[in-house]
């Protein structure tokens, strides 16, 4: 049910306690708080293609720059290809008795149910029926 994540399994208990002890330095807070940098409006409008990348200046421009690499880096690892024995290796640990196509959707599926389920599914829809009857005669 659970999976242990602890790869040592206590194995390295006894040589942390000590380490802890050792050290007599308190312990610091590595929090680094994040500067909110928002994209300006002109940038924007470049990414957006209304705007052309010489009409963006000063602050802005690192902005641009950014966007640029992070454009470049995404086509360069869109053409990224999986080496041909990597797929050969994919392709063989795959099962020989694999299905080709997918399993029977839900809704092509039979329905089967016992008589006692039916029944007592009729009569939940007869008393359903029955109080939306008399909730509506009521009004």
């Amino acid at each position: 049910m659970f999976d242990n994540l602890n790869a040592h399994n206590g194995r390295d208990r006894a040589r942390r306690d000590g380490a802890s002890q050792q050290s007599a330095e308190p312990l610091t807070d590595r929090e680094v708080p994040i500067g909110v940098s928002r994209t300006p409006a002109s940038v924007q409008a470049w990414l957006d293609g209304e705007a052309d990348e010489s009409s963006i200046q000063g602050a802005e421009a690192r902005h641009v720059e950014f966007w640029a690499r992070v454009n470049a880096e995404t086509t360069h690892r869109r053409q990224v290809r999986t080496p041909v024995e990597v797929q050969q290796r994919i392709m063989a640990a795959l099962p020989a008795d694999a299905p080709a196509a997918a399993v029977t959707p839900w809704y092509r599926k039979d329905i089967s149910m016992s008589s006692a389920a039916a029944v007592a599914a009729a009569a939940s829809l007869l008393a359903v029926g029955a109080a939306v009857g008399a909730a509506l005669r009521q009004r």
